[in-house]
């Protein structure tokens, strides 16, 4: 019998301060996105379980462009499995050539040390992939992608995998087109699960499963088995299995037997 996983969120945000034990009670992996270098700081020291933090640099954040170093950065993903947020935001006050600068420096830096990276493209899809193309990396990981058909065949061509939420599925023709082997599960809460069934928390992904189960003509069952098998191909990818709490690689240690 193959062995049953919790809910895997790989897109979510997190108040730093809030008890593991809380987390833990949320019975999913969940992956925390922060949104600067600063906010990472703070999560850094903790030892979580089932929760693996993100070192971030949120395009939409003026004080997070800003406070961007490169030598900072490299330091604070040395024992970091996961970076989030990053990428690029047509709506954010930050000019986005001054973004790219952001987005390209960090990506140069996970060509040679590659991470889980969670990759924010509102509105600019076309133009991410352009950074990514001219700064290609491992594990990119497009979150509560909008692109069209062509971008996401493009996305695909450079190997990026999509992350979706609830959200994501107002739009199931964007969904469709991205293959079942290059899809994760996400809240990005407290945005993206808006309009998901209570209770709207990190790691309640099932509404997301149960969604694409209907949109490839699965079962919930076997969307959760899909998405653990993709992660296991992700983890492989980037190398960073040994950086996860030890509880998630045990867990990922069960998903190698689907």
């Amino acid at each position: 019998m193959a062995p049953q996983l919790p809910p895997l969120d790989l897109h979510a945000h997190i108040n730093t301060r809030t008890k593991p034990a809380d987390l833990e009670r949320l019975g999913a992996v969940v992956f925390a996105a922060t949104r600067s270098l600063d906010e990472y700081e703070s999560a850094k020291k903790r030892r979580d379980q089932v929760t693996i933090w993100g070192v971030g640099c949120h395009p939409r954040l003026p004080e997070a462009q800003l406070g961007y170093d490169s030598a900072r950065f490299a330091a604070l993903i040395s024992s970091a499995p996961y970076v989030s947020e990053v990428g690029l935001d047509r709506h954010s006050k930050v000019p986005l050539d001054e973004q790219m600068h952001v987005f390209s420096s960090i990506l140069d830096i996970l060509r040679t040390t590659p991470r889980i990276t969670s990759i924010h493209s509102a509105a600019v899809p076309r133009q991410t992939l352009d950074v990514l193309e001219r700064h290609p990396i491992k594990g990119a990981v497009l979150h509560w992608w909008r692109g069209n058909e062509t971008q996401t065949r493009r996305a695909l061509e450079l190997g990026c995998w999509f992350s979706v939420n609830n959200a994501s599925m107002k739009h199931p023709d964007h969904i469709s087109a991205i293959p079942l082997d290059r899809i994760l599960t996400e809240t990005d809460h407290p945005s993206g699960d808006r309009g998901s069934p209570i209770p709207r928390q990190p790691g309640a992904v099932m509404d997301v499963e149960n969604n694409l189960a209907a949109i490839h003509g699965s079962t919930a069952a076997d969307i959760r088995k899909q998405v653990w098998t993709n992660f296991v191909k992700l983890l492989d990818e980037t190398a960073v299995a040994s950086l996860l709490p030890i509880p998630v690689q045990r867990m990922v240690a069960a998903a190698r037997n689907f």
